[in-house]
């Protein structure tokens, strides 16, 4: 989808760190945006600030763990706007906690966000968007731990929900290849944003869960490399253009993504040898 102006993003994960990046930045290419995000205030500040800089936007509450909130989220979109052309099922949190210290609340709030949210996003919107017909794009944000395993910081779970939306991705992408709806899947590193602060967000219903034994600091900043939400933003946008599927915003860590397959090559070869 070469042509952004004047078509329609929709973003969740849009009140802070990549989704306002995102949302701002389709704004700035002439579409218009309805964000959408639990964090009513941030959603409001990113709306207002694409109102101050002359672009278009309105917000939505939305809980992405529920399919009927993201139906209203699409009848939002189509009722202001007219339709969809770039989905970005972008929210997500992060629990930093390792496996064995994992509870059920912690697994449910995690998945239920990072993929049912990308699941409901899917269901509610590619639908409408291929009956709307012309081109379109659908973006799912994942992770560099979507590639490779990391058990630092105790992203155990958290690895878990972004290597499904790879996968998921993956088969959409396949599924769609004879429409005009293309989709990517963002795997980025260490950004700077806010989710190493996901529990300011956590629901009232899953906070019961114990505090991690882990002391490492989970701050994207203090990663070396890490990279701006505004710079992985233009990532997503030089992707949606050129129909890639799969997005990378720190080529420097090709060589783990390498390691793991080949490990997992290896295996073939022993098990043919053992055959």
């Amino acid at each position: 989808m070469k042509e952004l102006d004047g078509k329609v993003a929709v973003i969740t994960g849009a009140g802070s760190g990549i989704g306002a990046a995102l949302a701002a930045a389709c704004a700035v290419e002439g579409m218009r945006v309805v964000a959408a995000d639990v964090d009513a205030a941030g959603l409001e500040t990113v709306v207002a600030g694409i109102a101050s800089a002359g672009g278009e936007a309105v917000s939505q509450h939305t809980d992405v763990r529920s399919r009927d909130a993201l139906e209203v989220l699409a009848e939002r979109a189509w009722g202001t706007f007219g339709g969809c052309h770039l989905l970005c099922n972008n929210a997500g949190v992060m629990v930093n906690k390792p496996l064995l210290e994992l509870e059920e609340a912690d697994w449910r709030w995690i998945l239920d966000v990072n993929l049912m949210g990308v699941v409901h996003g899917i269901g509610a919107f590619v639908p409408r968007m291929k009956a709307q017909g012309g081109e379109a794009h659908v973006v799912n944000t994942a992770s560099m731990a979507g590639l490779s395993a990391f058990a630092a910081m105790g992203l155990g779970a958290y690895t878990a929900s972004k290597f499904a939306v790879v996968s998921l991705s993956e088969v959409l992408a396949q599924e769609l290849a004879e429409t005009d709806i293309g989709v990517s899947v963002l795997c980025p590193g260490a950004v700077v944003t806010r989710i190493h602060e996901s529990d300011r967000v956590r629901p009232t219903d899953l906070e019961d869960a114990a505090p991690s034994s882990l002391s490492a600091d989970a701050n994207p900043e203090s990663v070396p490399g890490a990279q701006t939400a505004e710079e992985t933003a233009q990532v997503v946008l030089r992707g949606v253009r050129e129909n890639r599927l799969h997005l990378i915003t720190h080529p420097e860590m090709k060589g783990v993504v390498e390691m793991r397959h080949r490990a997992i090559l290896e295996a073939f070869d022993s098990a043919a040898a053992d055959r």
